[in-house]
């Protein structure tokens, strides 16, 4: 990987690979992945108690709440991390930015830490803008259109790579 252009010293000096060998999240990525393991499919009674009963689907989630400082890597690393441990064969990888703008400039980021073209294996999704394509595996969307997909009718092909 070539060093990017950047505004700190540090990143104009370092690959891209060499930054994310810096972040928390790649110090503890081991440790995150084998969480991610243990709660496949396990939901707690309380949790399942509490879940819709006609989406039966619904029932097999887990959530795994990471927090972690700004910067420190939760967003663009635990998505690669997934993918690169075979998750991304089993359905698409989302990833939930707030604004807009955050979730193309995430997706930005990490396809050029994946090395691979924006809108091919890593893609964006904003209202109106669609930048992902068959190839896709890691895709960032705005909080908002992952709602919609998420209250969608249940038959609807819409969620179908979400499976």
């Amino acid at each position: 990987m070539k060093a990017q252009k950047g505004s700190s010293k540090f990143a104009k000096e370092k690959t891209l690979k060499q930054q994310r060998q810096y972040l928390p999240a790649f110090a503890s990525r081991e440790d995150l992945l084998k969480i991610v393991r243990e709660n496949q499919g396990e939901l707690s009674l309380f949790s399942r108690s509490r879940l819709p009963q006609r989406t039966d689907r619904l029932r097999t989630i887990t959530v795994v709440v990471v927090i972690g400082e700004t910067g420190s890597g939760k967003t663009t690393q635990l998505t690669q991390f997934l993918h690169e441990e075979g998750y991304s064969n089993f359905g698409l990888i989302g990833c939930t930015q707030p604004r807009r703008v955050a979730a193309m400039s995430v997706a930005q980021r990490v396809s050029e830490e994946m090395e691979c073209e924006l809108g091919a294996e890593v893609g964006y999704s904003i209202r109106f803008e669609d930048c992902t394509s068959e190839k896709t595996v890691i895709k960032c969307e705005f909080s908002l259109v992952l709602f919609h997909l998420t209250t969608c009718d249940s038959h609807s092909n819409t969620n179908d790579r979400y499976d």
